[in-house]
């Protein structure tokens, strides 16, 4: 990428990126959004009939958790319950629709709004917080360094370096997700059989994960073996010199994620991923030019970018071919590497067995050393990208044209200040994958945790660090009878009945933050779940927004008088079985049976601040707006999530389609006259 060129004339890297960027980020709508029906989605969690009211952290919580444009909700005359959100996705979701349709919207201010928006709500997000939101933001954030002001801009001076943070961002969470398996000493994980029991195991799985489950070990082991390599060996290849080493990096990626898009339920985390992942390619890619002569708004521009083609293809051959024998010797490093780091064997029966033969010492040992390394390496290329950026400045004959030069980049200036912090910060989550090399400087770990509050910088790779031995399920019942017969509620995505059919649906890039955090609960202790207390209150109530995020067939008509929570161990049937994807067991109780006038629950409401009673707003006096974001909420809250979110883009697709024809017919009028 040079840092001449025009922005105008062919699509970079950079602006495929921005580009991809914008449709991840019109999930503002739904990737807080739990489920369907007829109200406003994030009234369910968050408004004030809600689980947990964003009233709570609006009024009650710390100055950083305040931080929020809800706050602003009382000056439209809104309030600060579920209208202001809804307003704000509203907001969110239209500027990145907008801005996939036409890139002229695909701009600076688009991604300030919507990282300021997604930032607000995940801000009232409490409990239903996940690492996506993390991943979302920060890659936001430095998007905002990527994005030109204005459509006539030259390309971003800044963008080598920002896509430098790109990938290095996708680099600390791949690395994160698998540098904490091995090291937490879980003997799945070490016996190779993590990978078959995270199928049975994971949050949401779908059918994908049940057909996988039943290969045979071998395989599955072997799939473990490429699993350590796709997280540990290969995020090293997103900072190779040659094209087609990143280019094997990335395939390599894709073909991980799309697995884990069917084997589980987690929403937009790995399209996500799949999106950064596009900071490994080169604006010559073939990729890349392909899209180029299809997204050019002028023949002319189309006809230039194939010239430029052939003029490059005689050099780019000669690295190519230089390029792909260096990725065969990588394949065969990396098939010799596993040989000796999992040495294979047979048993009598003629099966596959695989045995690491290094040590929990030893492998940590290589990690302290990949960690400090990686930091190191990221930091020297970013310095070789910033003399670049220093050499291409236009040079100056006097002290009036320096002070001319210097206001005219000022911008710039302040955009290498905070993309080398930003830098500085993350190796402080980083260093702490393992606690040997963790910093202690107590100046570098305030900072962090400053741009951590507004989650500029993240840690990742706290997920998967143990393997559940089984799969345990709670289960919400209830019952007008002490003695009588309990009825059990249902769920949209998560495992609840035996039957085959209704138990591992897919939910797509929608997010079910709901039925995802009972997973939590399930392998926690009660009280580290305190949501689960609104929400116990929330049904006694018979509140119908939180019902709303139950399958409605299973819901009792009218309040019921005691809920209680039972804990199920579930297991994947086989093949042979025939009766569906699940058996289960009963275990305990979860929590003790509760009704609405129980004093334990009423003094866990009152330590968490909830209000049980539903309170109107006094400051919500602007009945138009409120009428419009009524009639909107109806007509968003009719499809189901994944539906919406596969609509939205259906439409855009569409948009941009029509769009292309109409040049299409303008080109060819031109071209008879």
């Amino acid at each position: 990428m040079t840092l001449k060129r025009s922005y105008e004339p062919s699509l970079g890297i950079g602006d495929m990126l921005v580009a991809e960027m914008d449709p991840l980020l019109s999930a503002i709508i739904s990737n807080l959004i739990p489920e369907e029906e007829t109200r406003s989605p994030l009234y369910r969690l968050y408004g004030d009939a809600g689980i947990l009211p964003a009233s709570r952290i609006l009024v009650n919580g710390t100055l950083k958790e305040r931080l929020s444009l809800l706050q602003l909700g009382p000056l439209l005359g809104l309030g600060d319950g579920h209208e202001a959100i809804d307003l704000l996705c509203l907001v969110g979701a239209t500027v990145a629709f907008l801005g996939l349709v036409a890139r002229a919207h695909c701009r600076l201010a688009s991604f300030i709004v919507m990282w300021s928006v997604y930032f607000s709500l995940v801000q009232i997000s409490q409990s239903f917080r996940q690492q996506a939101d993390h991943l979302l933001l920060e890659a936001g954030f430095l998007c905002i360094l990527l994005a030109p002001t204005r459509l006539t801009d030259r390309r971003h001076p800044m963008e080598d370096i920002a896509l430098l943070l790109l990938k290095w961002l996708v680099f600390r969470f791949m690395f994160a997700s698998g540098s904490v398996k091995l090291a937490s000493g879980c003997p799945l994980w070490w016996s190779l059989d993590g990978l078959k029991r995270h199928y049975e195991t994971m949050p949401l799985p779908t059918s994908y994960s049940w057909y996988t489950y039943q290969l045979p070990d071998a395989f599955h082991r072997v799939s473990t073996i490429y699993v350590y390599l796709s997280e540990l060996v290969v995020p090293w290849l997103f900072f190779a010199p040659s094209q087609a080493v990143r280019r094997f990096a990335l395939w390599w990626h894709v073909f991980l994620h799309l697995n884990i898009i069917g084997c589980g339920n987690y929403g937009f985390l790995s399209p996500l991923v799949l999106t950064l992942l596009l900071t490994l390619l080169d604006d010559e890619d073939e990729l890349l030019v392909w899209l180029q002569e299809r997204l050019a708004d002028e023949p002319r521009r189309r006809t230039r970018g194939k010239m430029v083609g052939r003029n490059q293809a005689g050099s780019g051959s000669e690295a190519d071919r230089y390029g792909g024998r260096l990725v065969k010797a990588i394949s065969l490093l990396m098939v010799v590497g596993s040989w000796v780091c999992f040495s294979v064997g047979s048993t009598n029966e003629g099966q596959l067995t695989f045995q690491p033969t290094f040590s929990r010492d030893q492998y940590l040992n290589v990690m302290q050393s990949m960690i400090r390394a990686a930091p190191l390496l990221v930091f020297v290329l970013m310095v070789k990208k910033f003399l670049q950026l220093l050499s291409s400045q236009d040079s100056v004959g006097s002290l009036a044209e320096g002070m001319r030069q210097f206001s005219k980049n000022l911008g710039l200036l302040i955009s290498t200040i905070v993309a080398f912090t930003v830098f500085f910060m993350s190796i402080v989550p980083h260093s702490r994958l393992l606690p040997s090399t963790a910093i202690s400087s107590p100046t570098m770990t305030r900072a962090y945790g400053g741009l951590h509050s507004l989650y500029v910088v993240n840690q990742y790779g706290r997920h998967l660090t143990k393997m559940r031995p089984m799969r345990r399920e709670i289960i919400l019942e209830y019952s007008d009878d002490l003695n009588g017969t309990w009825h059990e509620y249902g769920f949209q995505y998560k495992p609840w009945t035996l039957e085959r059919g209704s138990s591992l649906p897919y939910g797509w890039l929608h997010f079910p933050r709901f039925d995802f955090k009972f997973y939590d609960g399930a392998g926690s202790k009660t009280d580290a779940q305190k949501w689960m207390y609104p929400l116990v209150q929330r049904l006694l109530e018979h509140r119908q927004p939180v019902l709303e995020l139950l399958d409605g067939r299973h819901v009792p008509a009218q309040a019921p008088k005691y809920i209680r929570t039972s804990l199920y161990r579930f297991a994947y049937t086989s093949f042979t079985d025939g009766t569906g994807f699940w058996t289960r067991e009963r275990l305990s109780d979860y929590f003790n049976v509760f009704s609405h006038d129980d004093t334990h629950l009423r003094d866990k409401l009152k330590q968490m601040n909830f209000r049980a009673t539903v309170e109107s707003s006094s400051s919500s006096w602007n009945w138009l707006l409120r009428g419009l974001l009524d009639g909107v909420r109806r007509f968003v809250g009719a499809v189901e999530g994944s539906y919406l979110l596969m609509g939205l883009f259906v439409a855009a697709g569409m948009v941009i389609y029509t769009q292309q024809q109409q040049q299409k017919q303008q080109q060819r009028a031109a071209q008879s006259t």
